[in-house]
């Protein structure tokens, strides 16, 4: 029990940020926040058992949080949506910070738009997970997700034109 204590503890530890970011990007309703990230610690106590060392723990983590967090959203009846506008940063002048916001808002419309998986996907790719480990975290292999990414990226810059020309 005590080391299963310890490794959970590092687990926190190492991964509080991302599964907090993960918290943040899967719900509709902020406010449940701190409700999912609970859950998600009790799921990753809970299986922290099944672990068999096959991924890296930071992907089975993931696995775990992304999995619960869809739960969640299911059971609470929540919209499943995308925010990363908590943890990007913008720097410039106000009329650069400015800018920049208005593409991120545009953006943000746009990965809305997309199918849940691939919200999750081009996350784990804004996050700079690299193609083995978003492979691992969605169950898929490397090549299907370099495929997959190609398709999200081509289809964002689509809706990001038709979202400028429609005046969004």
């Amino acid at each position: 029990m005590k080391n299963n204590e310890e490794a959970f503890n590092k687990i926190v530890k190492d991964n509080h940020t991302s599964i907090y970011r993960i918290c943040m990007a899967y719900l509709y309703d902020k406010s449940h926040a701190d409700d999912l990230y609970q859950e998600i610690l009790i799921q990753v106590w809970k299986s922290l058992n099944s672990y068999k060392g096959d991924a890296q723990l930071s992907t089975w983590v993931y696995r775990v949080a992304i999995n619960t967090a869809l739960n969640y959203n299911i059971k609470n009846k929540k919209h499943v949506t995308f925010s990363l506008r908590e943890v990007i940063i913008i720097e410039g002048n106000e009329s650069d910070k400015e800018n920049k916001e208005k593409e991120l808002d545009k953006l943000f419309y746009c990965i809305q738009q997309l199918e849940a998986q691939d919200r999750l996907i081009i996350s784990l790719v804004l996050e700079d997970k690299s193609y083995k480990e978003i492979a691992e975290i969605v169950g898929s292999n490397i090549n299907h997700i370099g495929v997959k990414i190609s398709r999200i990226k081509a289809r964002l810059f689509k809706l990001m034109e038709n979202t400028s020309e429609n005046g969004l």
